[in-house]
Formats: structure tokens, sequence, C-alpha cells
């Protein structure tokens, strides 16, 4: 081969390729006044320095526009001579070309290599397409240019820009501002067209997205770098192109790669275009598929957004008010974060199955268990039910593989990011867990332990799925157990680390392994509750797996004997602690005691102690709730130990544990504290009978109303009142018996059921006793009012009148002192002073009509604020802002939450505009349910539509009826559940007919007169019926329509079916109580449906005296509430001898 002739000159350097330096020349530049001027400076020249001084006096004109100088006017006008007199003509067969000097400069400084030109070129032609795009009466012209860019010759022009060397700053980055600007206009109008042609367009931009800014100091948002310039190029296109085009930007891989690639060294300005654009055109883009939100979602950018956290640059040069004030960049990344991985409509997370792995149908288990060859084999039969102790197979990898890139313990965010992760896609907690190896929780006091106790705490406090993930109710087969026990426990909490934290030093590692033990065993109850309601409703392999998991939750957690000895080092003023630890060992005993009951704990001692120091403690406020609610747990925990001894006073206690409780009760509770320990006192009342075992009875209540209304009592009385409890408790039977011989003393009719008191029984053979030890005068009368008050109580809970008129006889003898036995005793008005009158002699003397014999057969009155909290149900009230609040609510919250029915309310609204603006909003709601994907929306949509129809003609003249309101917000709640008795019923009544007839009753008929949809739910349904009608009546005109429609003669039949029970009653009861309340409604039922009559019957005809004193109260109310004069005249006094 021939050697290759040398062009260069002589000397070293012949035939090599000289390096060449850019040299920047400032260039020339003149005032221009006229379009024609314009036109002849841009004339196409060879000479290139003539061109550029033509095209650099065209820049300062247009610089000028954009900078609204004094001469902007008169430029525009300039600019518009020019552009219509460079406008080409129309020729057929021939693409018009605008500025064709201007193209033609482009192409030769691109032949000659000028670059200054190159660059100048793309500069004016950026500046005049953002003119253009501020004034629309130019954009025609404006995609004119565009066009002409988009010819092949310009395309290879701006090709050759976009490659140019990486240095070569001044030309990129003027071409990318040109093809955004051309992108842009007319609202992207040419986008599609230049996307197109990306082989030119969109040349080296992934190379140019890696070109950021490597100056000193922060970017400037007017200097922007060429990666600035590209990205926003990317970004225009993301937001203007339609789906198909974006589908295909998205699968270019480079870009998305250098989009997201380095995110964190970017300006905050740029950022938040990214965020933006991202969140805007991508993640709430319901028409963009998740395969392709996947493309540029995908864990590598989700990673990238996620090192966000914590960003800490500033704004530089920023003077726009608005966007100094703008949320942090933290923020708006943690708001796409939670939009992505949250949201399954439009972001990328995928629905899943909670607890049941993905890849398993534990429904189809049962299918292969109906085969002939089968075994059962309970939960060893299913082949997956031990598989995924090592690995969780999930639907939403994508999240699981992002999820641990984050730092959760070091920042607040990602923690809230991690739990809202965890809250939709519960699939993820086990499987995140598994894999997280690096995640101890050895106790060691530093920030990073406790941000990891933190998130433990939090992700523990998440709810458990309901029907543990699956989507119909409860499969047919368990959830593997080693994914629920994770759920409850996460694997970092193991037996060691457990152990290990409640013997550390720290009071506060201690503190949170309680508190977390404490969270475990709360979600474990509740996960066994889930696996009871579904055994009941299925079958008993559900039972398997409550026991098993049990088994293996107490594997993973410290033994009882580890806690008790944690609580028992805890300083006495550790109050906090304290409380924690004594519910933790509560919690042992309800929700696994067959684990607690192993250690053989007798909490004797440590509730004696506890009792001394609160009995003893000074303090106030939130410090004495602690310690009550210590002592609460501490008992609550005696009722599970069969080795507790209640009576059995310790040597430096003046009385026995449950005489010293009862103190504590009746002396020291506060609003915050009291009720577990009225749980306890009762129960150990009844366990002891101290009191009679009946259902009816009223237990300790009597005994401790009269401590409380006696003041402070004196320690001689509560040394009598602890011996009386305590000889009750050794000898029951003894007390029983004394108490059947006061009866049989008295002639008590056996069939009057009468109540006694073993405790009473006790008091009045004690007192002699007590008397005898010669006590002191202020201490005996003391002992006698505290006794009166007791006799008036037990009366008024029921305990038979003659049994205590025996018993204040004995007491009365033993005192031997007239004055005070006059106290205790239960005589007339007539024979005893003012305080001293027995308070059902005074109830006897408000009734004069009443013989004695009727006095002596009378129940206990029934006062009216009682009977209102027994028969009194609250008017159903509209939420505030309901006309407002639904439409930001998602479907489901608007029917579970009560907000459809809220708005629905409105309709009875006693203002005109208020009942047409809920009328509207109704029909805007339903169609927002439509076109959801909640699971009932047809069902929803049809109610909410023929309410609307009913509703359209009624409004303008009043209120909407309460029947159709009612029915409509019952209907709600009916048809949101499938598995409700009336579901059927309710779909039935929807298709009948497109509207309701306001003078109707719906379903009344349907479920008095047909059999129930469900076998054995016909009293459900009653139940549902009597709900309905109460909720129903508000006005007099609803009390009306139920006279029309004779639902008060129907109601009133109810109760003579014998089986019906005492609810149902109440229930009827209820309806006549809410028509009590109407204007004239009492006039109504008793004139027209003999109420008070049927209230007579009823009583008469009930055995239970409970009933006898509601139905009596009930008499008073009608004739309370009635027009008295006229019920007298028109019944001729019978009404008032029945009251």
């Amino acid at each position: 081969m021939a050697k290759r002739k040398s062009y260069g000159g002589d000397g070293i350097n012949a035939g090599k390729k000289q390096k060449t330096n850019h040299v920047h020349e400032t260039p020339t530049s003149e005032e221009v006044y006229t379009g024609r001027q314009l036109r002849h400076l841009l004339t196409f020249e060879q000479d290139l320095h003539k061109a550029r001084h033509g095209i650099q006096s065209f820049k300062n004109v247009l610089d000028s526009i954009l900078n609204n100088d004094e001469k902007k006017a008169e430029h525009m006008e300039i600019v518009l001579d020019f552009l219509e007199s460079s406008k080409p003509r129309e020729v057929e067969d021939e693409v018009p070309v605008y500025l064709p000097d201007i193209m033609e400069t482009w192409s030769l400084a691109s032949q000659m290599s000028n670059e200054n030109v190159m660059s100048a070129v793309a500069v004016v032609l950026a500046l005049l397409l953002k003119i253009i795009s501020n004034n629309v009466d130019w954009v025609p012209q404006g995609l004119g240019i565009c066009r002409t860019l988009l010819q092949k010759r310009q395309q290879e022009l701006i090709a050759k820009n976009l490659s140019a060397e990486k240095g070569r700053d001044f030309i990129i980055s003027p071409t990318l501002r040109l093809l955004r600007e051309a992108i842009c206009l007319d609202g992207g109008a040419l986008a599609a067209p230049i996307f197109r042609a990306r082989a030119n367009t969109f040349k080296s931009l992934a190379r140019n997205m890696g070109l950021r800014y490597i100056g000193e100091g922060g970017e400037d948002p007017k200097r922007p770098s060429v990666r600035t310039n590209a990205t926003r190029l990317f970004l225009s296109s993301l937001r203007l192109l339609h789906t198909e085009a974006k589908k295909d930007l998205l699968l270019q891989k480079d870009l998305v790669a250098a989009l997201m690639r380095n995110l964190r060294d970017d300006p905050p300005f740029l950022i938040y275009e990214i965020l933006d654009v991202l969140k805007t055109s991508v993640v709430q883009d319901k028409k963009l598929a998740k395969e392709v939100k996947i493309k540029i979602l995908n864990t590598n950018s989700l990673t990238r957004i996620a090192s966000l956290y914590g960003y800490n640059k500033e704004l530089v040069n920023t003077d726009d008010e608005a966007e100094s004030k703008r949320i942090s960049v933290e923020d708006a990344a943690h708001e796409i974060l939670l939009a992505t991985c949250t949201d399954s409509t439009v972001g990328i997370c995928r629905p899943e199955q909670g607890c049941y792995p993905e890849g398993i149908d534990p429904d189809s288990f049962m299918a292969d268990a109906d085969n002939a060859n089968y075994l059962d084999l309970g939960l060893d039969s299913i082949p997956w039910m031990n598989r995924f102790t090592n690995e969780v197979p999930v639907r939403n990898k994508l999240l699981a593989e992002f999820i641990d890139s984050l730092r959760p313990w070091s920042s607040t965010k990602q923690s809230e990011l991690l739990l809202a992760i965890f809250s939709t896609s519960p699939e993820l907690i086990a499987s995140y867990f598994i894999h997280k190896k690096t995640f101890p929780f050895e106790p060691k006091l530093s920030a990073t332990w406790i941000g990891y106790a933190a998130l433990l705490y939090s992700v523990i406090q998440l709810p458990i799925p309901r029907f543990f993930g699956w989507a119909n109710g409860y499969a047919t087969v368990p959830p593997p157990t080693s994914v629920v026990l994770d759920n409850i426990v996460p694997p970092p909490m193991t037996l060691k680390a457990l152990t290990r934290c409640l013997t550390n030093k720290s009071k506060l590692v201690s503190f949170y392994a309680i508190r977390l033990l404490v969270l475990a065993l709360e979600k474990l109850g509740k996960a066994l509750e889930m696996h009871r309601e579904a055994y009941s409703s299925t079958n008993s392999i559900w039972q398997e797996a409550a026991r098993r998991l049990v088994d293996d939750f107490s594997q993973r957690i410290p033994d009882l004997k580890d806690i008790i000895t944690c609580y028992r080092t805890l300083a006495d003023g550790d109050l906090l602690q304290r409380e924690a630890a004594s519910r933790l060992i509560l919690l042992y005993y309800e929700v696994i005691p067959q684990v607690a009951l192993r250690a053989k704990f007798d909490v004797s001692p440590i509730l004696l102690t506890v009792i001394q120091r609160v009995e003893v403690s000074d303090q106030a406020g939130e410090d004495i709730a602690m310690s009550l609610l210590e002592l609460e747990n501490l008992c609550a925990v005696a009722k599970y130990s069969p080795g507790m001894r209640w009576f059995a006073r310790a040597s430096d206690m003046p009385t026995s544990p449950f005489t010293t409780l009862l103190r504590l009760y009746t002396e020291k509770t506060t609003a915050m504290s009291g009720e577990t320990l009225s749980q306890v006192l009762s129960y150990v009342a009844d366990e002891y009978q101290l009191v009679e075992s009946r259902s009816e009875s009223s237990g300790l209540n009597p005994l401790i109303t009269a401590l409380k209304n006696s003041g402070s009592v004196d320690l001689a009385i509560w040394s009598f009142i602890d011996n009386c409890a305590e000889r009750c408790s050794k000898a029951p039977i003894k007390y029983l018996e004394m108490t059947e011989e006061h009866m049989t003393k008295t002639d008590v009719n056996a069939q009057d059921a009468p109540r006694g008191c073993p405790l009473i029984v006790c008091m009045a053979e004690q007192l002699p006793f007590l008397v005898t030890s010669s006590p002191e005068k202020g201490v005996l009368k003391q002992l006698a009012n505290f006794l009166r008050e007791y006799l008036r109580r037990s009366l008024d809970a029921g305990v038979s009148r003659t049994f205590l008129k025996s018993i204040s006889k004995s007491l009365a003898a033993a005192i031997e002192d007239e004055k005070l036995g006059a106290k205790m005793s239960l005589s007339k008005k007539s024979g005893v002073s003012g305080e001293d009158v027995d308070m059902l002699d005074k109830e006897s003397e408000t009734v004069p009509q009443l013989t004695d014999e009727q006095k002596e057969g009378s129940v206990t009155r029934i006062s009216p604020e009682e009977l209102e909290d027994r028969l009194g149900v609250p008017i159903l009230t509209s939420k505030e802002n309901s006309l407002l609040k639904w439409s930001s609510k998602p479907p489901e919250e608007l029917v579970e939450e009560g907000h459809a029915a809220s708005l629905i309310l409105l309709l009875s609204s006693e203002h005109a505009s208020i009942r047409k603006e809920a009328l509207s909003n109704v029909m805007k709601m339903a169609v927002k349910i439509k076109e959801s994907t909640y699971e009932e929306n047809e069902q929803i949509w049809l109610l909410l539509m023929e309410l609307a129809e009913s509703a359209k003609d009624l409004i303008a003249d009043g209120p909407l009826p309460s029947i159709l309101v009612i029915f409509a917000c019952r209907a709600l709640d009916v048809l949101k559940s499938p598995l409700h008795c009336l579901y059927e019923k309710v779909n039935l009544f929807l298709t009948s007919g497109p509207a309701w007839q306001a003078d109707k009753v719906p379903l009344m008929k349907t479920i008095l007169q047909d059999g129930p949809a469900i076998d054995g739910h016909y009293y459900t349904e009653i139940s549902w019926l009597l709900g309905f009608l109460v909720d129903s009546l508000r006005t007099p005109q609803d009390v009306a329509l139920f006279h029309q429609r004779k639902v008060y003669e129907q109601l009133l039949c109810l109760p003579v079916n014998p089986y019906m029970g005492p609810n149902l009653r109440t229930g009827v009861l209820r309806v006549l109580y809410r028509t009590t309340c109407i204007e004239g409604g009492s006039d109504t039922i008793i004139t027209r449906f003999g109420a008070i009559g049927w209230l007579a019957a009823q009583k008469a005809a009930s055995g239970d005296e409970t009933e006898e004193r509601l139905y009596q109260a009930m008499i008073r109310r009608l004739w309370d509430t009635c027009d008295q004069k006229r019920i007298a005249k028109w019944s001729k006094g019978s009404i008032q001898k029945l009251v």
C-alpha cells in the first residue's frame, strides 16, 4: 500500500491534525429602526462576520422585548414587520421555508464549523419562539418556523449542535432551549412531530442530561446548565405528549436513567420541576398503565428520590416570593413517594392478599379436601402452611426492593413512608424484616437503637388487615402462622433481645421493651378474635391455627417470670413504667392465660404493697391517676390468680385487701380511673357470695353509693365492714340461710321472687358485738347514718322492702339507742322527723289515691331522667360542613364513615336553599360512586338516584319526609355489608320502582308479613325495623303518617309474641317514647290506639319487676306529656287512676 500523502508543512508536527482553541470574539451590532433594515441585516451573506453582526442586532431587539424596556412596543412592530415580510409564499407541491436567510446562514456556519454563528442562530430562534408564545396572533408564524426546523436539513443542523463536544455549552444549551420552546408552542401542537424526529431532535440527550454545572457555588436559575436545559426539554415532552408517545418516551431507558442519576446533586429549582412533572404527568395520569409508570418509577428511581431526604441545598438568587415559600425539597419528595407507593389507583402499588403470600389460593384447598381419599391432618395437610418461614413471596416486588434501601430509623419522614407502605401493603411487613438482616435489636442506648425501637413500635401498632387480607370475607383456610406472627412480633424482636432489654440498666430501654410487648399482646388478642370469628362461620381448622399462633407467640416473648422480675426492680416513683409493666402482666393473663398460669405467680404481696403506697400517697392529678391505673391492673390480675387472699388482713394493714380497695374506690377514684376497680370488687363480691348471684342483682352498688354519700367514714366503721365481709366470705351458706329466714319471717310471697343481701344480714348479726365494745358516740351516730343510707340504696336497687324492714328492726334493736334506732327503721313519715323519713314513704305520699294494699305491693318509680336514659334515642343529625367535605373523600369513606348519610340528612333541612344544594350534591356523589371501583357501587348509585328522583318534586314545598331520609341512611348501612340479613330485601325494594312513595313506610310490610330472607334472622329484621321507625319519628307529620299507615297498631301487636325478647319489647317502648317527645303525639296514641290501656295490660302480664317499673314509668310519661284536661275529660278520670 502506498504511503499517504502529507498535506502539512515541514517540521515535527507535519502530517498531524492541529488542535485548535476556540476563541470567543465579541460580536458587533447596530441599532435597528425598521423591519426592512432588520431584513437587510439578516440577508444571507457568505461573510459569516457580517452574518453574525446581523444576528447580534436581531438578538438585541429580541432581548429588548423580553426585558420590557422602553422600546418594547417599537421593537415588537419591527419584529412583526420582519416576520410578515419574510413569510414564504405558498407554492403548490413545495414545502415553505420560514426565515430562509437565517436557515442558510446556519447551514453555512455548520459547514464552516463556525461555532459562534451556530450558537447565535440557536439563541435568536429560541428567543423569537419565546416571544411568539406570548402573542397569540403570531402563533401561526411560530408554527411555520417550527415546521421548518423539522425539515431534514434543519434536523441535521440541530443534531450537529446537540452532539457538539462536551465543553461547548454555548452551542448545546441554546439548541436545547430552542427545542423546548418549539415543543411548548401552542400547548404542544408540534410535540409529537418533534418527538417522532427524536433521532435528530433528541440527539445525545442522555449525554447532555449528564453535563451538570461544575462551577463554584450553586447553579443560577437564570444561567441554567446543559443538564438543566436537557432535563427541561425531557420534562416538557413528558408533560405535553399524548399517552402513546409518552409511553414511547418512557421506554427510552437511557433517558430515564440520565434523568434520575445523581438527582441529589441537582439544584433545588430543577428538583422541584422534576418532581412536579413526575407527580402530575406520570403518577396522577390515570391513562398511563402501571407497566409504563414502572419504567420511570422503578427501584433505582425511587431510591434516587428517597435520597432527597435530608437535602439541604438552598435556592440561589431567588427573588420570587412564592418560590421562596415553597415546601422543602424533602417534603416534595415525601409527597410524591407517598402518592407513588401507597395509592393503588394511580401509583405503582398493586392489590395484594395481606397475610396470604403471593401465589396461594386458600379457597382451593377445601375443594381438594372433598376427595374421598383425603386424609385430614389439620394444618399439616396444607402443603404451603410451613413454607414461608425464611421467604415470603409478595406481589409488590418493586416496593419490596425499594423499602430495603430506606433508613427509617434515621429519618422521621422515611419512617412515615415505610409505615404508609406497610399500611396499604401489609404483605410487605413479614418480607421486609425477614430480609433486613442488618436490623439489630440488641439493647444499646443510642440514637440508632431508639430509631429501631420507634419503628418497631409503629409497625406493631398497624392493624391486622380485614379478613387477614382476603377479599370477600374469611377464607376457608387460615393464613400461614409464621406470616401472621411476623406481623404481630417482627423477627428482630427475638426472645434473647427482649430478655436483655428487660434486664438493661437503662430505664428507657426496658420501657420500650415493655411497651412493645404490650402492643404485641393486644394485637395478638385481636388476631385471635378474628380467628374465632372465622371458625364460627366456617370450620375448625381455624381453631388449630389459633392454638398454633399462641404456641409460636409464647416462644418469641419472655416468660412471665422475667416480666415480674423487671416489675419488682422498678422504683416507686417510676409511675409510667410501673403502670405499663402491670398492664403487661394483666395482658399475659387475659390473652395467653395458659402461659401466664405456668408461672404460678402470687400477686398478693405486690398488690398489698401497691395498695399501701396508694393509700398513704399524697400525689395529685396525673400521678394519682397513674397509681390507680397500676392498682387496677394488679386487681384484675388478682381475679385470675387462684391463690389470692382477698379477706386476709396483713399485720401492717388495718383492713383486708378487699375492704381497702373498697375504701380507695369510694374515696380516691378519679374520672380517669375506677372502672376496673368496680368490676373487680363486684367480681369478688359475687365469687364469695357477699351479695346474691342473680342476673338482676344490683351487687355492691348500694353499698358503694352509701359509702360515697356518707363522706369521710371512720376507721372503726371500715373495720366493722371488713369484719362482716370476712365472715360472710368464710361462711356463705350460713348467711344465705339467715337471709332465707328473714324472708320467711316477713311472710314474703314466694311468687314475688324477693331479693335479699347476705352482707346486710351479717351486719345485723355483728352490730351488737360492735356496740358492746363501747365505741364513741360520734362513731355510732355515723354508723347509724351509714346503715340507714345503705338500707335506702338497697331498697332503690330492688331489694325486698319487707326484708329490709325486718333487717332494720334487728339493727334498731341492736344499737340500744332509741333515737339512733329510729334513724335505721323503715317507718312511715308520721313516726319520724324530717331527714329520717324513708324514701319509699316519701314517694308514697305523692300518690294519695293509692290504698294501703297498693302501697305495700307497689314498685319503686323510675325517674324521668332514668326513663330517658333507657328509652331515649338521639336524633340523627348531619355532620358539620357536610355539603363540602364529601367531595374530597374517596367513595369507600363516603359510605363507610357516614359522609353520604350526613349529606342525605340535609334533605330534611328547614332551609330550601340547603335542601336544593344537598339534592344536587347527592346526585354528584352518586355519579362519583358509580364511576369508582367500590364493590357495591351499583347498588349505592341506584339508592341515591332513586332518593333524588323521589325528592326533586318534594323539597321545594318543604323538608323531605323523615321516613324517606332515614330509610336512605339505614339502607346505606345494609348495602355496604352483603352479609346483612336485609341485603336481599333492600335490593329487591330498590329494583321495584324508580321512585319511593312519601306516604308509605318502606319494607315494613315485607318484614312483618313475609318470612325472613335468611333463616333464623326474623328477630334481627324486627330489631332493624324498630330502630328505623324510632329514627323516622321527628315531626307531627311523621306521627300522622304512622297513624295513617296503621304503624302503631302493628307495633303494639308485636309483644303478643311469647318468644319476643325483652330488648325487642323495649324497642317498641322506644317508638312510643319518641312519639311522646313530639307535639300532640301523646294525645294521638292515647285516644286513637289506647296506649295507656296497652301499657297497663303489658305491666299486668309481665313477670319481671324491672319491666313493670318501666311500663309504669311510660304510663306516667304519657300522662305528663299529654293535654291532661282533654284526656281526663275524654277518659272520665280513669287514666288518672291508672297513673
